[in-house]
């Protein structure tokens, strides 16, 4: 294992990790009995993907969750190998286990996440804890994925408070009941895909018929510094009070895009870490986000890959959320 590189870290709060298992099938018939023409098991969850991702792009990567049991021996061990900083929190229960189905005539996923183990209060404290005592000035923290059985709710806004004052960028990419607690604790970036957003619980309003400078305005509003959509092959937008950026992702094959919204987070906050401007940073995202899509497994072959797609991804200024 290398050392990792010089300069900020990205420190990313992925507190359900998993054992991803990627099965590839002919094709998928509900009901039937398959044969797997292709395995692929390792270490998963949308925390890992994204300091993964980071890694894979020269940026330097610290991954904080929780892990127990033997599944979770080899997440941490696959963390040492990739030259992550591995601060897992240990505990009692087993980490879980995903299983990816892979549709090759379609290049549809089918996926099963299991809902992980149950954490304690005194394991969400030492969690949030660790992170404190890990970030330095001019670091990144990315909050993503989903909660752990007995992790409050309102972790991510936990975690978003705490960290003013540490001189951190914050970043939150979560959906369901956890968006509206991050909207409103003020992280710098919010980054959900459009699905996602209308589908918040109505803390934006009435997310299915308004369109998605509304949304995005209201996001803002509601306490975001800035919001990134992603919309699949459609690009993404940026919004923040004064800037604004539409971006479109580079045309790829498509094999399987799960995992590309991690990887265009990784691509994002790697970009930011190196000292590239906003717009180079979100073009840098939807170039990894398209990596992704044109492999079976989530993942990047390197930095070069991105920076060739990045060549072909086209950001383009919009004005900004004026209040």
């Amino acid at each position: 294992m290398t050392e990792p590189p010089a300069g900020p870290t990205v420190h990313v709060v992925g507190p359900n990790p998993a054992q991803d298992r990627l099965q590839v099938v002919p094709r998928l018939v509900v009901g039937e009995v398959h044969r797997a023409v292709e395995v692929v098991s390792r270490p998963g969850g949308k925390g890992m993907i994204v300091a993964r991702g980071t890694v894979r792009l020269g940026g330097r990567a610290a991954l904080h969750g929780f892990v127990g049991g033997s599944v979770g021996r080899q997440v941490s061990a696959g963390c040492r190998e990739l030259g992550i900083d591995d601060r897992h929190v240990p505990i009692a229960g087993e980490t879980r286990v995903n299983t990816v189905i892979v549709d090759r005539a379609t290049g549809d996923s089918t996926v099963v996440n299991e809902p992980g183990p149950e954490v304690a209060v005194g394991e969400v404290d030492a969690l949030v804890e660790g992170l404190l005592a890990a970030v330095r000035p001019g670091d990144l923290v990315v909050c993503t994925g989903s909660l752990p059985r007995g992790a409050p709710v309102d972790l991510y806004a936990r975690c978003v408070t705490a960290l003013r004052g540490h001189h951190v960028r914050t970043l939150v990419d979560t959906s369901g009941p956890g968006l509206g607690h991050a909207m409103r604790s003020g992280p710098d970036v919010l980054k959900v895909n459009e699905e996602e957003l209308r589908a918040d619980g109505g803390l934006t309003g009435a997310g299915q018929d308004a369109d998605l400078e509304t949304l995005m305005a209201r996001a803002l509003s509601a306490g975001a510094g800035a919001v990134v959509v992603t919309r699949g092959a459609a690009g993404l937008c940026y919004r923040s009070a004064g800037e604004g950026w539409d971006v479109t992702s580079p045309p790829v094959q498509v094999v399987n895009a799960t995992g590309s919204g991690d990887l265009m987070l990784a691509g994002f906050v790697t970009s930011l870490a190196q000292g590239e401007d906003l717009a180079t940073a979100l073009r840098t995202g939807a170039a990894a986000g398209a990596a992704n899509a044109r492999r079976l497994e989530p993942d990047l072959s390197g930095r070069d890959e991105v920076l060739e797609l990045r060549a072909a991804a086209v950001a383009t200024a919009v004005p900004g959320v004026h209040a």
